[in-house]
């Protein structure tokens, strides 16, 4: 099966017109391509509003992807929190943060996805973890973000996975019918040690704190968890670099870089060989777009029963 895999998008409806073109050039490059499916591990838009899900949507809607054996994707810290685009909103997210009810924003992305979370085994109540199953590969996502603390998450840039969501993977992937198949997870935290934040963006002192703050809490646990799940592959964002490295015999790929990534001027994707007999990827790079003159672009957003985003999750803790 042939994967692209790519990360980071922050799509946005008022602002940063350069990354939906650019994601554009590369989703097209996709289906020219002949990809199989595509994985998209998190921060699809940039402030979590309902403009930008739409736009998101219509971008893979648009390509016939929004089906759940074509396109997978799981949630960022920006598509539940948001971030910043001016200097002085560094000041008011906390409080925006504060405000922002965490399991409905979960419940209204996947609203806008919900094609590609069709048969997706998960827990009653949740969305996340699920598990995907297509073919010879089984695919567990997860919502690796944490919400908001004053004191354990203060910039919402933090994640965790409990125990309580790795057994449940646990539980699925001992069945019978998963055994011989190979087995990727999807987070959208790194398991890293930071080597920066090079993205572009105006907010200088933004990135400054993000950087500080972009931590996975008990991120050797989940390390040794995913071994000793038999995971051979582990694919995120959420740092903007691409990155190859290996922890417990566990391969890692991020594809934060994608679209603001310093890949000297390039646009990128994580191209990905999975074979009964082996995992094979390497990056592809391709010219960013040069944005149009005129690049206004006004989404409508959809009417959605508000019921729908105020429904609680079942907390795996």
């Amino acid at each position: 099966m042939k994967i692209a895999h790519i990360s980071d998008l922050h799509l946005d409806a008022n602002y940063k017109k350069e990354n939906y073109y650019n994601t554009l050039h590369l989703i097209e490059y996709i289906i020219n391509n002949k990809y199989d499916h595509l994985i998209i591990s998190g921060d699809i838009t940039e402030n979590a509003e309902p403009a930008s899900f739409e736009l998101a949507r219509s971008v893979f809607k648009n390509a016939g992807l929004l089906h759940r054996d074509k396109l997978t994707v799981i949630i960022g810290n920006h598509d539940i929190f948001g971030g910043v685009h001016l200097a002085e909103d560094v000041i008011n997210f906390p409080a925006k943060c504060r405000k922002t009810n965490f399991y409905s924003k979960v419940n209204e992305f996947v609203y806008y996805f919900r094609e590609t979370f069709e048969k997706n085994i998960n827990p009653h109540g949740s969305y996340f973890p699920f598990v995907k199953e297509l073919d010879y590969i089984v695919i567990s996502g997860f919502n690796s973000i944490a919400p908001y603390s004053v004191m354990k998450n203060p910039f919402a840039s933090n994640g965790k996975i409990s125990t309580g969501k790795l057994r449940f993977i646990e539980s699925i992937l001992e069945e019978n019918k998963f055994k011989d198949k190979t087995r990727i997870a999807l987070t959208h935290h790194h398991f890293s040690k930071d080597t920066g934040d090079t993205a572009a963006s105006s907010a200088a002192i933004w990135l400054a704190i993000e950087k500080q703050t972009m931590k996975l809490r008990g991120k050797k646990k989940i390390i040794r968890e995913f071994s000793d799940l038999g995971f051979e592959l582990v694919l995120h964002g959420h740092q903007h670099v691409n990155r190859v490295y290996s922890r417990k015999n566990v391969r890692f790929i991020n594809s934060g870089g994608s679209i603001l990534g310093d890949n000297f001027g390039k646009l990128s994707l994580n191209e990905i060989y999975v074979e009964p007999d082996g995992i094979k990827n390497k990056f592809v790079h391709l010219d960013k777009k040069v944005l149009p003159a005129s690049s206004s672009q006004i989404i409508q957003a959809p009417s959605i029963p508000t019921q729908y985003f105020n429904t609680k999750e079942i907390c795996l803790n």
